[in-house]
């Protein structure tokens, strides 16, 4: 058994909300300080925490806006087909348009490469409400692929043709996508990419592998709503194998960390600071005492 008092923790050289995260958030906070009816389609961020606050001040989650005719409607920090958008706008409700410019890059770079004559393919989740937004800034079906497997079906069924021009989720793994894109340069006769990947994610994602692979306990603090988190979390997995994910300190039990003195804290975009702090001041002093251990 580790000694509680020789536990050191390490934390990532980066924990928080990222700069889109921020932003969204201000812009969110000032229009429900200047304006009366605020609501938004779906959550601004996946994080609870914040999605909480927000609601307390006034900010009202809606499923659609089909009988929405004022007010003032929040773009989620994920963005919205711009389709989606005009429409909202001609209803005569205001948008204050939260999308991460770097989200908007990407759909910028989709657009791009769709004039150039490519099939555009995006190497995502194509569930994830960012990947939904770039599908909506094309006037052509693109082809969206999260992993070899289904690159190779989207061959085999003809789906992929011979020009494509590639781009990535903002949040996704570089190794991820190296091994995709690797994978195409055999199926492919041209291919164009534009690298879309958010660079403080992978500068989060590089930090965080190397964190994983020189301490004991790695713990990644995040939303399991968020793709971000949940993929840092998997990519800590790889290079080590006592890695786990909470959502708050509240998850930790004294018994995931009780053998190990070096322990890792990183955590996703979407994660308020503080909570990654009381994850450390927890692992720091919680002691073998059932009273205090949460299961």
């Amino acid at each position: 058994m580790a000694n509680g008092s020789n536990r050191r923790v390490i934390m990532a050289k980066e924990v928080g909300f990222c700069f889109g995260v921020k932003r969204a958030i201000n812009l969110t906070r000032q229009a429900l300080a200047e304006r009366e009816d605020v609501f938004i389609l779906g959550d601004l961020v996946h994080n609870k925490r914040v999605t909480d606050e927000l609601e307390g001040k006034g900010l009202r989650k809606i499923e659609d806006y089909d009988n929405e005719k004022k007010g003032t409607m929040v773009i989620r920090a994920h963005g919205l087909p711009e389709e989606k958008i005009r429409e909202i706008k001609s209803r005569g409700i205001d948008v204050v348009d939260a999308t991460c410019p770097i989200v908007l890059r990407a759909q910028e770079a989709a657009q791009s490469l769709e004039k150039r004559g490519c099939q555009v393919v995006i190497v995502g989740d194509r569930n994830h409400a960012e990947i939904k937004g770039i599908l909506g800034a094309l006037e052509s079906p693109a082809l969206v692929v999260d992993s070899v497997e289904e690159l190779r079906e989207a061959k085999e069924s003809r789906k992929l043709m011979r020009k494509v021009g590639v781009i990535f989720q903002t949040t996704h793994a570089l190794e991820l996508c190296n091994a995709i894109v690797n994978e195409m340069l055999m199926m492919c006769k041209e291919i164009q990419i534009i690298n879309t990947i958010c660079r403080p994610v992978q500068n989060r994602q590089d930090d965080a592998i190397e964190l994983a692979s020189k301490v004991q306990l790695m713990i990644v603090v995040g939303s399991r709503t968020s793709a971000n988190t949940m993929e840092l979390a998997a990519l800590c997995l790889n290079y080590n194998v006592n890695t786990i994910h909470v959502q708050s300190a509240e998850e930790l039990s004294f018994s995931a960390f009780e053998n190990f003195d070096l322990i890792g804290i990183a955590s996703g975009l979407s994660t308020p600071e503080d909570l990654v702090e009381a994850v450390k001041v927890k692992v720091l002093t919680m002691q073998a005492d059932p009273e205090l251990a949460i299961a």
